[in-house]
């Protein structure tokens, strides 16, 4: 996809590849042949007419003027002929790794005038550059797999260009395969038989060749059908067709020497999984996968963990380990020669990490595989004696992952931003022998998984502030270049929405309703983005739909489902305290939600005639405290309110709800309530909304509800002229919706310094009395101040917006649409005390004793043992604060962080700090990171009226000479969403 241009689509001055003849030498590996018959298959797909064939032997009269000749530099015979001839020089790419070079040549050999010459440094070498062709020529790598058309073409000419493909930047790439039921099993169970065998796995392989990897752990998830896949027995062709086809074989983290687990399961049904109490059949069973293997390109986990993924039994964990390590090495050494006789990685997975970190030793040619924390977040890099090892390091990630706090199994919900900047520093610090992605079922990771191999192919072909040029390739690739830049604003707007939190983490409270508008916001964003998916839909041809809706549409539609769902469980609780009749309203739209997010599941089934049925079936609705996978979706907490029954006589009916409270004491009568007067003394902050300065947002709101059973009507009157709303009265039946109405402030009739608590009267004409409360600041910065200004009782910074040098802006990491900032790969941090600080004045008007400063850090971790994550802070120019990131929980035997399992959820650490008084006036707040690997999302400033959501408050104003910008904000009034979706 990144590739030089080696065919054009127009006339030129290259030749036609249109029939023209495919040739590769007897002698070639037979994977090298299996790719130039896929290379023939996708010329007929994107020209619609045969012709163009695979020969073997040179032909006495040649059917086309034209041939493709592929072929390894070490093995093909023509090749060294035409270097004999000087008609092509591949000494650039002898000896190279899995690189290839392309040019044109005149009279390659007998009986044809042009060819085109793509010449492998090895036998995948080979295989790349004929996939590339294939992808040139229109051929996406996913077009088995997700059902991607060929573009058809007339005329395809080869350039007359030279090209050569350097190394990729990480030696071996491949995925993880983890097949939980019950997506991928019951696919293949359906489509292929009851084993994941060759047929099978012909596809997935290809696949991974396609996108220019190299490497497989084979799916091996345990139980149903019992004992679950095993790569190895399911189908003995497995292991020597993925030989053939140029895939090396490993088996995951906790299943060593080639061995699946659920092998053991069957071969020792009378023997534990424990080194102590078995080690004999342990070790004969070590033995028999690696003599099994010895045929065979294969990369050996080493290790023992105990049975089912979970810590090594023993209460010992490091002799074990030293005598497991041992032992076999010492049947590598006794089965290829010498003890480094296949190449072999320890995962240093979980507690593993821990036990090397502790000083258990693992020899130098053995790959140290770094694992992520299951959630894409690096938890060690190499250091610098580490990255010098023989056997070099490399990376676990995950794109999926069972287990604890909560799984995400369901569909891609992987930010690639914050992918992009792992990957990039664990490149930089070495690790860049094996990158393995854990994919699950892999059919929904489409887009991570190109996104993945393209930057493990070529690290510097990504760069922080180019996701959406990626995504405009990948758009050309699959759909064409007509709908592009469209598709990749979808993509890009769906990648920015996720990093708010995984789809399956999203709770009923998750988002807040009452403050900043922020569950309706977040709605609005996937509602406006689901509605662009579906104008994009209904421009596209008829061929590209079924791509469309598996890449694109489905799982915008997805998710704009769930967050639908859960914000109006969210909004139906809330309700149903305070006893609105649209309680029940909500109630059944959860269950109207719940079938509709069904039906999209049907409707994938249904895709290409029923070719992905099962896939996209995990619940993701349900989770528990443990959060393991629910065996099916379910959603609990619905309310529901009696409204054939009247409201008590003291409240009446008219009910009137305001903006940041739910009410005191929602939905029951009070001491002090009265229905014919104002709510009073402790009951009056239930019907106040937050105060309100010419900063930030410009708009209050209050709602009118009912309550009861006979109809209503309502006038409202504002305590100043000034002060304006969305409407002044209204007529309520019990049926009806409520009302939202918003307040906004007509600044320049308000007196200079005003600051008065307003009142809005809201009188029902069947019963019921209320004032809505506002205190309403007219505050004006001085006219030389430039810089963020308070907001109401707050004030907040979007750090991405205000990046300056040394640091460097990350646009498509982090919560905030702005991104985030960092410092740069390389940067001296032995020198953190000359590093600069990123600087923001401040204006505030409150006068707090002690006003608490919130930073939000983007999800990271300390990747070093020896040394801690920190940062320092400095208000008004004082004495700074060194602070640290993350504190150490000694119960964690993984080695994580205290609350760990939250930040991972949220995405962030939120760290709180104390900075002292904060008197009217200007002030300077100042940060600075000491470490790599901390990334600042959001500075939140609390000024005694700060009110908790997920995301925290929207960024105050930022003024330039004392002129603010006022901020207006778009509600979505989700009472009103329209469910016909």
């Amino acid at each position: 996809m990144l590739e030089t241009p080696i065919v054009s689509f127009e006339p030129g001055q290259g030749f036609s590849l249109i029939g023209a003849d495919i040739f590769v030498e007897n002698d070639e590996p037979e994977g090298v042949h299996i790719t130039a018959r896929n290379l023939a298959k996708d010329f007929t797909k994107v020209t619609g007419t045969g012709g163009n064939l695979v020969v073997t032997s040179r032909p006495s009269a040649a059917r086309s003027k034209s041939c493709i000749i592929i072929g390894t530099e070490s093995q093909s015979p023509v090749i060294k002929d035409l270097q004999d001839q000087k008609k092509v020089d591949v000494s650039d790419i002898r000896g190279k790794w899995e690189t290839w070079k392309t040019t044109c040549i005149a009279d390659p050999v007998d009986g044809y005038d042009y060819g085109l010459l793509i010449v492998g440094s090895d036998k995948r070498g080979a295989i790349f550059g004929a996939y590339s062709l294939s992808e040139q020529i229109g051929v996406s790598p996913w077009h088995w797999w997700a059902d991607v058309p060929p573009k058809m073409h007339r005329e395809i000419y080869a350039l007359p260009v030279v090209t050569v493909n350097g190394e990729p930047s990480v030696k071996y790439r491949g995925i993880f395969i983890n097949d939980e039921s019950p997506g991928m099993d019951s696919w293949v169970h359906e489509k292929f038989g009851t084993k994941f065998d060759a047929n099978l796995y012909h596809y997935i392989f290809e696949l991974l060749l396609r996108l220019k990897a190299n490497f497989l752990w084979p799916a091996m998830w345990r139980g149903y059908p019992y004992p679950g896949r095993s790569f190895f027995v399911d189908d003995p062709k497995n292991q020597a067709l993925a030989d053939t086809y140029g895939i090396v074989v490993g088996t995951s983290h906790h299943e060593p020497m080639q061995r699946a687990m659920n092998e053991w399961s069957t071969a020792q049904p009378d023997g534990t999984w424990n080194w102590d109490n078995n080690r004999e059949k342990v070790t004969q069973y070590f033995e028999d996968g690696a003599q099994r293997a010895r045929p065979y390109e294969s990369y050996f986990s080493l290790g023992m963990r105990g049975e089912g993924d979970a810590p090594i039994n023993g209460n010992d964990p490091h002799r074990i380990l030293r005598e497991v390590l041992a032992t076999q090495r010492n049947i590598i050494k006794n089965i290829y020669g010498s003890e480094n006789g296949t190449i072999q990685l320890m995962a240093l997975y979980n507690e593993v990490q821990k036990y090397y970190d502790d000083g258990l030793q693992i020899p130098d040619d053995v790959t140290l595989l770094f694992s992520d924390d299951n959630f894409g977040t690096l938890r060690r890099l190499p250091n610098v004696d580490e990255a010098k090892r023989s056997g070099g390091c490399g990376y676990y990630y995950h794109f999926q992952y069972t287990g604890y706090p909560r799984c995400y199994r369901w569909m891609n919900s992987n930010t690639l931003g914050k992918a992009w900047h792992q990957l990039q520093l664990a490149h930089g610090r070495g690790a860049d022998r094996i990158w393995i992605f854990n994919v699950g079922d892999l059919k929904p990771i489409e887009v991570p998984m190109s996104f993945a191999f393209n930057l493990a192919w070529d690290i510097k072909s990504i760069s922080a502030d180019s996701l959406t040029t990626y995504f405009t390739h990948l758009a050309t690739r699959e759909f064409g270049r007509k709908h592009s830049a469209q598709i990749a604003q979808a993509w890009y707007d769906f990648d920015r929405l996720v990093a708010l939190r995984k789809q399956d983490h999203i709770d009923p409270d998750t988002f807040i309703l009452l403050k900043y508008h922020e569950a309706d916001n977040i709605v609005a964003q996937w509602k406006k983005l689901y509605k662009d998916a579906k104008q994009i839909n209904a421009q596209l041809g008829h061929e590209y739909k079924s791509a469309f809706f598996q890449l694109v549409l489905q799982p915008i539609k997805a998710s704009y489902l769930c967050t639908l769902l859960r914000v109006t469980q969210y909004r139906n609780q809330l309700f149903a305290k305070q006893r609105r009749n649209t309680t029940n309203v909500l109630f059944h739209r959860c269950i109207k939600l719940l079938d509709k997010d069904h039906a999209l599941t049907q409707a994938y089934h249904a895709v290409s005639n029923g070719k992905w049925n099962h896939f996209m079936r995990q619940p993701h609705y349900g989770y528990g405290p443990t959060g393991a996978q629910p065996t099916r979706n379910m959603i609990d907490g619905l309310c529901y309110v009696q409204t054939k029954e009247d409201s008590n006589p003291s409240v009446g009916h008219m009910g009137i709800a305001v903006e940041g409270i739910e009410g005191i004491n929602p939905g029951h009568v009070n001491e002090d309530s009265d229905r014919t007067h104002p709510s009073r003394k402790w009951l009056e902050p239930g019907v106040t909304v937050p105060f309100i300065t010419p900063y930030g947002p410009q708009t209050r709101y209050f709602e009118v509800f009912h309550r009861g059973i006979r109809a209503f009507s309502w006038v409202a009157k504002p305590q100043y002229d000034w002060i304006n709303l969305s409407q002044y009265n209204g007529h309520v039946k019990p049926d009806d919706d409520d009302t939202k109405v918003m307040i906004t402030v007509d600044w320049p009739r308000v007196p200079l310094s005003f600051d008065e608590n307003v009142y809005i009267e809201v009188i029902g004409t069947r019963d019921g009395y209320e004032r809505v409360h506002m205190t309403i600041r007219n505050n004006q910065v001085p006219d030389d101040f430039s810089g963020f200004v308070e907001s109401s009782g707050h004030l907040a910074i979007d750090a991405g917006n205000w990046v300056t040098a040394p640091y460097s802006r990350l646009p498509a990491l982090g919560r905030p649409l702005a991104g985030s900032v960092t410092l740069p790969n390389g940067t001296d941090f032995g020198r953190a005390d000359e590093l600069p600080f990123l600087r923001y004045p401040i204006y505030v008007f409150s006068d707090r004793g002690k006003a608490s400063l919130e930073l939000q850090f983007n999800m990271t971790l300390e990747t070093d043992p020896r040394s801690r994550m920190e940062y320092d802070i400095r208000w008004d120019g004082g004495e700074i604060q060194r602070q640290r990131l993350t504190e150490d929980d000694p119960g964690n035997d993984k080695g994580l962080p205290r609350d760990w399992n939250k930040a991972v959820m949220d995405c962030v650490w939120s760290k709180r700090h104390n900075v002292g008084r904060t008197g009217r006036g200007k002030h300077l707040l100042e940060v600075r990171f000491r470490k790599p690997n901390m990334i600042l999302e959001k500075l939140v400033l609390d000024l005694g009226d700060l009110r908790y959501t997920y995301l925290g408050p929207p960024e105050s104003d930022h003024v330039e000479g004392g002129i603010p910008h006022a901020m207006e904000v778009d509600v979505e009034d989700s009472l009103r969403v329209d469910l016909r979706i």
